[in-house]
């Protein structure tokens, strides 16, 4: 791709997470972007520490995310999903839930929750508190073969990310009517 092929930058951070059965968690996260999308610098997958709250809801995990794409096409704009991982009293980990969201396409500063879920537990499962996963996450980035499931919602991952848009205007793309720098 040359120099003056459209970019997108991803700046932000993995906030906090609420509602989530456990004090304490961890959230694996990654990042897809289509076949024309390349990244140029940042992690596409990536994993916070283990964070826990005791006074509140809100569990703070303050993970950074710094993403760099150039791209030939506005198909197969990123997409973000997001595993919750919760750790209970005796340190044992178990699923808290996936969730997925496709990142605003429009320049801007966002705030957002991605509403999690999980598969259904059986009623013994759930008295050992394990959870079914997933075997291959990747069918939750298509939209087929995952309907059918019995899922059960879970907790909300709230992110905050700004996108700068950069170069769109020389290849005839208008992402949005506001003025932004080199949009």
């Amino acid at each position: 791709m040359s120099a003056d092929s459209p970019q997108v930058f991803i700046v932000g951070k993995i906030a906090g997470a609420t509602n989530f059965n456990h004090s304490s968690l961890y959230v694996k996260y990654f990042f897809r972007a289509g076949d024309h999308w390349k990244k140029i610098s940042g992690q596409e997958e990536g994993e916070t520490f283990q964070s826990s709250s005791q006074n509140s809801k809100f569990i703070p995990l303050e993970h950074p995310i710094d993403l760099n794409y150039v791209t030939k096409s506005v198909r197969g704009w990123p997409k973000l999903l997001v595993e919750v991982w919760e750790v209970d009293d005796h340190g044992r980990n178990s699923l808290g839930g996936y969730g997925l969201t496709s990142l605003p396409i429009e320049p801007g500063e966002y705030q957002f929750d991605i509403p999690c879920w999980r598969p259904e537990a059986s009623f013994f499962d759930k008295l050992i508190g394990a959870y079914p996963e997933l075997v291959h996450r990747d069918l939750l980035f298509s939209g087929e073969s995952r309907f059918g499931f019995k899922v059960e919602s879970t907790g909300n991952i709230h992110i905050e990310l700004a996108i700068i848009t950069k170069d769109f205007h020389l290849h005839g793309v208008q992402i949005s009517n506001r003025n932004y720098l080199n949009q």
